[in-house]
């Protein structure tokens, strides 16, 4: 025997024994105002989609690198570095650490100056490194020169004697020469390994600038 389900009269396919359709409501009975309106409210489902599409925020403009500017912060770096120099080339010795130094410094004073560090930049600092070095061993000798024309050396920083002393030697000694282009050669070594890691690293982190 077949048992028949009994429906309520008022009850028909598709609707609940209430007589209420199935399809779902507007939960709490609500409904959200239309999302192409002109604004959304913050509590719609559609706001944070618009946010979403909003982050993350658009990069502010970079100031442009101003590169005279950083040049000349960086020039600050050589004379600091062709002193220390000369105090280490006064006790007889030289130093790859003046050059380390003197890259670290005029880094340091070109981004001051330029407001940031592009590959230009380390070009920039890369000759001020070079000039620095140079001109370090060139003081080394004029150093030399003053103090076999007094004891006192620095009494003689106004003075011509010295320069005069190296001229002379320069056209007139061959031994000159010779006797300083070993500690040249070494002075240009340890100056290349003193900024080779520091200029390096500069260069690896302007790669794409």
């Amino acid at each position: 025997m077949t048992e028949s389900t009994n429906l309520p009269e008022n009850t028909q396919p598709g609707s609940n024994e209430y007589g209420a359709s199935q399809r779902p409501q507007p939960e709490f009975e609500m409904n959200a105002p239309d999302a192409s309106g002109a604004q959304i409210p913050p509590w719609h489902p559609e706001a944070n989609q618009a946010q979403a599409t909003a982050w993350p925020p658009a990069p502010s403009i970079r100031s442009r690198e101003n590169v005279g500017r950083g040049a000349l912060f960086a020039l600050a770096a050589l004379p600091i570095a062709v002193v220390l120099w000369l105090v280490i080339w006064s006790f007889g010795w030289m130093s790859s650490l003046v050059t380390f130094a003197a890259a670290a410094m005029a880094a340091r004073f070109y981004v001051m100056g330029a407001g940031g560090l592009s590959r230009k930049g380390v070009w920039v600092i890369a000759g001020i490194t070079a000039a620095t070095a140079l001109l370090s061993f060139v003081a080394g000798v004029w150093l030399d020169a003053a103090k076999y024309i007094n004891s006192q050396p620095l009494s003689l920083i106004t003075s011509s004697e010295p320069w005069d002393l190296m001229n002379y030697n320069l056209a007139n000694n061959p031994n000159f020469v010779k006797g300083y282009m070993g500690d040249f050669l070494m002075a240009l070594l340890f100056g290349a390994l003193g900024c080779f890691f520091t200029l390096r690293r500069m260069f690896a982190a302007t790669k794409n600038s």
